[in-house]
Order: structure tokens, then C-alpha cells, then sequence
């Protein structure tokens, strides 16, 4: 179904989401999108969080692959009907563009994975 060199671009926009998109991601993934998503204290090799210079934690986030395959599907699935969990995993890394939900068409502020 999916050409897996075509650029995937993944916009994750609670405003487009529904709560079975929720549903299907927490039954793929194991956990609510919210726990996966959320950012976390920077830990440094002195096991200690590192902080900021106005003395803040530094946040990242990490997202497990699978994670990674269930967003690209639901994400995916509204505009290619048929889109399916193999081919979320089918997309090659580097044709993956994440865009922050408040990108919009023209907006040159995109990452490439």
C-alpha cells in the first residue's frame, strides 16, 4: 500500500486525533500516548538531571519504535485509507519528516528524522 521511499510527513495534532486513534495507539504500543510522548528530565553521566542556565531540567523526549509505527499509522490511516500497521513499518527512517502540529503549509520549520 505504501511506496516506502515517499516522504511520511508525522504530525501528531491533538485537534485531528480521536479518542479511538488513542485507543488503537495504547493497544499497539502498551501505554497511553500522553506516558510516551511526554518529555523527561536529561540525565547526565553523573546520574544527576541536568539542568538549564536559569537552573531548570534540561526535558527530552524518547520515542520507542514502536511508538514510532503505531503514530506513523494513525497518523497515516485519515488520509491513505487502507494504511496499515506493516506499512508504518515499511517507512524507511529517512523519508520520515516530523512537523510539529503548529506547522502548516509553507512552514519551513521541519525535521527530518
Amino acid at each position: 500500500m505504501s511506496n516506502p521511499s515517499e516522504t511520511v510527513s508525522l504530525r501528531v495534532d491533538p485537534d485531528v486525533l480521536t479518542i479511538g486513534d488513542l485507543e488503537d495507539f495504547e493497544e499497539v504500543v502498551g501505554a497511553a500516548i500522553y506516558d510516551v510522548l511526554s518529555p523527561r528530565p536529561v540525565i547526565g553521566p553523573d546520574g544527576k538531571k541536568v539542568l538549564d542556565e536559569k537552573g531548570r531540567p534540561e526535558l527530552e523526549t524518547k520515542i520507542p519504535t514502536k511508538a514510532l509505527k503505531a503514530l506513523i499509522w494513525i497518523t497515516q490511516r485519515s488520509e491513505k485509507p487502507g494504511f496499515s500497521l506493516e506499512d508504518a513499518r515499511n517507512v524507511r527512517v529517512s523519508a520520515l519528516e516530523l512537523v510539529g502540529s503548529q506547522d502548516g503549509p509553507g512552514n519551513d520549520e521541519k525535521q527530518n528524522a
